[in-house]
């Protein structure tokens, strides 16, 4: 598995506090199947803006540190960044990195309210070269109640992204329910861990995987946990 949605930068959000604790979660993350990850620390008013090159600076110390210690794991550099107008000048001044500096850009929503700017954001991301991966879609409220701003985003080229964790109930059964009909509906590109480490928010891979595959089957299932993946962090276009 490719992981495009995962906390593991020390001291940088509400991830790890500590190197020891990242090691000890990217140790699980290759327990459970994942080869390849994008660190991707929040970027929003919560906590101190790292930029790109700082994020990416964080991610080599931590690979050696992998390295060294002889963990298989390859970190990619990258930001969850919570919609807000203004994103493209964010990334051209070097403040918001994209996935391995692909023309994929992690992209959080609020959960319980709708930006009325959300699709001019969208719309000007698609504009510059952008595709937008919508983290976590089975956590929001609003898709919840109208799937139709869903489906409106689909069409404005958005891909969608779920947490593994949410297909076993780890993020509650209402969640567990939206997970599992976007996935029926075929309406989900990739799922990721969005593991925070291994109490809070903790990866839960393997369990995940197999109620995928039950629903899914084994192809489709390695084509959202790898095939898509594969495709953001080597900068190719979706669907190519």
């Amino acid at each position: 598995m490719i992981d495009t949605h995962l906390h593991i930068l020390p001291g940088v959000d509400d991830g790890p506090k500590t190197i020891e604790e990242a090691v000890a979660l990217a140790r699980v993350l290759v327990q459970d199947g994942i080869h390849t990850a994008v660190a991707t620390p929040h970027y929003n008013d919560l906590f101190p803006h790292c930029s790109a090159l700082e994020i990416k600076e964080r991610v080599t110390e931590l690979q050696q540190m992998l390295d060294h210690q002889e963990i298989p794991l390859r970190l990619y550099s990258g930001h969850e960044v919570l919609i807000k107008p203004g994103l493209i000048e964010d990334i051209e001044a070097g403040r918001l990195a994209t996935l391995n500096g692909s023309r994929y850009l992690l992209l959080e929503l609020w959960n319980d309210s709708w930006l009325p700017a959300t699709e001019q954001v969208i719309f000007e991301l698609r504009a510059f070269g952008i595709t937008p991966i919508l983290a976590h879609a089975e956590r929001s409220r609003i898709f919840e109640k109208d799937l139709g701003r869903l489906t409106s985003l689909l069409r404005q080229g958005v891909l969608i992204q779920i947490t593994a964790s949410s297909l076993v109930g780890m993020q509650g059964r209402t969640t567990q329910s939206i997970a599992e009909m976007l996935l029926k509906r075929g309406l989900v590109h990739c799922i990721a861990s969005d593991a925070h480490g291994l109490r809070r928010r903790p990866p839960a891979i393997e369990q995940s995987l197999r109620q995928v595959v039950r629903v899914m089957g084994q192809v489709k299932t390695q084509q959202l946990v790898e095939g898509c993946p594969s495709k953001i962090i080597n900068n190719v276009p979706y669907g190519q």
